[in-house]
């Protein structure tokens, strides 16, 4: 069962309980922190807290980095402590039943580390953490760098300090190599040009791991098969710097010059690094090329290599052997990218893994090589190759049923039945289809007596989708791609119906044909010749109708419209290049409507309404990750731009702010457009009839500080904090009467910026499910007096003021 919960809760004494509750337990747990050393004995004292101090002869690039890296080698920390690191709870749960856990060290609260023991300073403990500090700085090419441990102790509380100079880092100045074979050496000299261990290059240890695997990998690449990273035997380091003597060599001089270079700081010294190549094994230095290719689309076992009764089919040199005609051969000839005669090399290899598990048609994929013994001879070699795929289960059923809270409606519900063809047809294509429905329901304290009598529906929806996915391009001439492309094609039909009880039913058809492929491994891009959308409304209520005859905007706005149009999105992402360190997300997409049409209308006069509009969207996100936090930053937003005969974006492509997912200080589609403000929709959006607040113009910025609290279970449940604010805003692209100060003027941009803060608690099963409570309030609204600032006003102690300004968001996953 899937839940989605995304709604606003007003809170009045609730919220002031929470309030209490927290002020009193910060009060408690700060006294109480006082007596956590109480039951310690003579010599015995609490580890309060572990400091690094980090100094260096130059100014380090990545300080902040390298700085958490060495925090992460402390051997010994403190208890952990909640409350932005005040209160250490879980020693103070162990210590209210100290005798009971000191006697059963096995209690499933220890263990689960629910509670903790006070952590009791180790002196040898510091000790090995010195160790590791200081084989840190070297692997990272310090190679002097002095670690100072200070220790106070006060009050039965132990304060270590670690005081860090890392001298000065080494200089890469020259790289030689040593290989015992002259054509192995002639290919790795012309592959240097594909090194980081460049001249100027800062040293760390790392760089030769890099080095190793990158001259082991360009060699397998030039069907070196057999050779490995153990053939490169040694790498040396040569840290005598020439540059501190003249060519008459005078001692007093030699010393003179290094005291200017450590107190001057004339320059890093440097060092020269010779890599030895050497191999006992002739294998190592020889070419291999492909022979016998096969591979086995539903693998059972071993003995289906020798399994006569299987089926056997040959496409271009290929072996394909059958248990059942799971897939087409042809299909992962396209796949497959080692051919008969042709050298081996790696990136075969690699390529071929990633595209079979791209079609999603496999559990699992496994690839064996082998030499053929037979027809090798001592100029060259041959490889067989194997293919053992595994099937993945052909078709899925799944049911999802939500339960769902909006600030639009008050309680809801929706159920979805999804089927999944894996091998359609069997050419490894994607089927899917989908059919949802779902009730939404208004809650009127002052109808009826009976509780039941007092839900009102609000909102019935019901739709269904299709898409076929196909793992190649469809295209009426021929495309070439990269082998690491993995291009695909994307047909999708679907058609929702909304009905707004009391206002209006809307029916929307949607199709599309998308194009989608990798570039690289940090950009992708999405491409859709042709998108469809056909909206209407067969219904609208006289008292909907009469609003819309009011607002000139919100006619054109709501008026049946036919959308064709197409659009182009790129991506990129290094969060998985980055591997958990601090990383970047972008995304930007341009989309057009009704050009095309246009040009046909003028040849033949069109007899439907069709848009016109440009849209620009972007998303750009940047996450900096620290030990047990992590710092999370958005700006996105978008601008569409109506022509042609359009005065406004179709109602399906327009903007809309606020909610749990955008500026949490306002609920959904009540923000906006511009300074627009009318006192008497807030009634309206209260009872559920209310006009969506959307926009053709958005712009949004978000911060966010994400914390560590305590871990339950385990660690299975993760207990998160966070703090942050959100800012921005929707706009019109040209000037309405119904929504006055509703359009976009650069002049009135930091004006009309509404900003909003707040905290939230995050609690995270095991990184597959994470629930998300957010409370959030005003700070600057983008109308009223003072600029819009409304800092002076808050008063977090008024009943009223929470009711009024104070919103919950409750929603699964973060925001952004």
């Amino acid at each position: 069962m899937q839940i989605y919960i995304n709604y606003r809760i007003e809170l009045s004494r609730l919220w002031a309980k929470i309030l209490t509750v927290l002020v009193v337990g910060i009060i408690l747990l700060s006294f109480t922190a006082c007596n956590t050393t109480k039951r310690l004995k003579e010599g015995q004292y609490l580890l309060q807290s572990n400091t690094v101090k980090l100094t260096s002869n130059k100014g380090l690039t990545r300080r902040g980095e390298l700085k958490d890296n060495l925090e992460s080698l402390i051997v010994q920390r403190p208890n952990t402590r909640i409350l932005l690191g005040v209160a250490p709870l879980k020693l103070w749960l162990y210590n209210l039943r100290y005798q009971k856990y000191q006697n059963d060290t096995g209690n499933y609260q220890i263990k689960s580390k629910t509670v903790e023991a006070p952590v009791l300073y180790d002196s040898s403990l510091t000790r090995k953490t010195v160790r590791n500090l200081k084989n840190y700085l070297f692997n990272s090419g310090y190679f002097f760098p002095t670690v100072k441990d200070t220790v106070v102790f006060k009050q039965k509380k132990a304060y270590v300090t670690y005081n860090i100079h890392t001298g000065l880092n080494y200089l890469i100045h020259r790289v030689t190599i040593n290989a015992d074979d002259t054509t192995i050496q002639r290919w790795v000299e012309a592959g240097m040009k594909d090194t980081k261990l460049k001249t100027g290059t800062p040293f760390y240890m790392g760089l030769v791991e890099e080095e190793r695997s990158r001259i082991a990998n360009a060699l397998k690449e030039e069907g070196y098969f057999f050779f490995t990273q153990e053939n490169i035997v040694d790498v040396k380091l040569d840290t005598f710097d020439n540059t501190l003597l003249k060519e008459d060599y005078s001692p007093f001089e030699s010393i003179v010059n290094t005291i200017a270079l450590q107190k001057k700081e004339i320059k890093n010294p440097t060092l020269d690094i010779t890599i030895y190549i050497r191999s006992s094994q002739p294998k190592a230095y020889k070419k291999y090329y492909s022979n016998r290719i096969t591979t086995l689309p539903d693998f059972v076992s071993r003995e289906d290599i020798r399994d006569s009764s299987m089926i056997i089919r040959k496409y271009n040199e290929m072996n394909f052997r059958y248990h059942n005609y799971y897939i087409r051969e042809k299909v992962l000839y396209k796949s497959i990218f080692f051919e008969k005669n042709a050298l081996t090399r790696q990136s075969d290899y690699d390529n071929t893994i990633n595209k079979l598990n791209g079609l999603g048609v496999f559990q699992s994929v496994r690839v064996l090589q082998f030499e053929d013994t037979i027809r090798t001879t001592d100029d060259s070699g041959y490889i067989n190759t194997a293919i053992l795929l595994s099937p993945a289960k052909k078709y899925d059923f799944s049911t999802n049923f939500e339960i769902s809270n909006g600030t639009t409606y008050f309680a809801g519900s929706a159920i979805a039945f999804s089927f999944r063809d894996r091998n359609f047809l069997k050419g490894g294509n994607l089927l899917n289809i989908s059919l949802r429905g779902g009730l939404e329901s208004n809650l009127d304290q002052n109808k009826g007596e009976q509780l039941f009598k007092r839900f009102q529906l609000f909102s019935r929806n019901a739709g269904i989708t299709a898409s076929l996915n196909f793992p190649k391009f469809i295209v009426p001439f021929h495309v070439k791609f990269k082998n690491k492309n993995t291009p695909r094609t994307i047909i999708s039909i679907g058609a929702n119906i909304l009905e707004r009880v009391s206002l209006f039913t809307a029916t929307n058809i949607t199709g599309g044909y998308t194009y989608n492929w990798r570039q690289t491994a940090t950009q992708s891009w999405e491409l859709s010749p042709i998108l469809i959308n056909n909206f209407r409304l067969p219904y609208v209520s006289d008292s909907f109708q009469r609003r819309l005859d009011t607002v000139e905007f919100l006619k054109k706005l709501y008026t049946p419209v036919f959308i064709e149009g197409e659009n182009i999105n790129y991506t990129f992402s290094n969060q998985f290049i980055n591997k958990g360190q601090s990383y970047t997300y972008a995304k930007i997409g341009l989309e057009e409507a009704g050009g095309l049409l246009a040009g046909i209308n003028s040849l033949s006069n069109l007899r439907i309404n069709y848009a016109q509009f440009v849209k620009l969207d972007f998303d750009i996100r940047r996450y900096y990750n620290r030990p047990h936090a992590q710092w999370a930053t958005r700006f996105y937003g978008g601008v569409g731009i109506p022509y042609g005969h359009s005065v406004s974006l179709p109602y399906i492509k327009q903007y809309f702010t606020g909610g749990p997912y955008s500026i949490r200080g306002w609920r959904i589609r009540t923000l906006g457009p511009g300074g627009y403000f009318n006192p008497a929709e807030d009634t309206l959006h209260s009872s559920g009839v209310f006009i969506d607040r959307t926009g053709d113009i958005k712009i949004e910025l978000n911060t966010e500080y994400r914390f560590d609290i305590m871990q339950l279970f385990y660690g299975v449940i993760k207990m998160k904090g966070a703090i942050f604010a959100d800012g921005g805003n929707i706009w019109l692209a040209r000037k309405t009467s119904g929504f006055p100060e509703g359009e976009f003027r650069l002049s009135k941009l930091g004006r009309e910026m509404a900003v909003s803060t707040g905290m939230g608690l995050r609690f995270d099963l095991a990184g597959f499910f994470i629930f998300r409570a957010d409370a959030a309030f005003p700070i600057k609204k983008p109308y009223g007096s003072n600029s819009g600032w409304v800092v002076d006003e808050i008063a977090l102690g008024s009943q009223q003021w929470r009711r009024n300004n104070i919103i919950l968001n409750v929603a699964i996953g973060y925001p952004f």
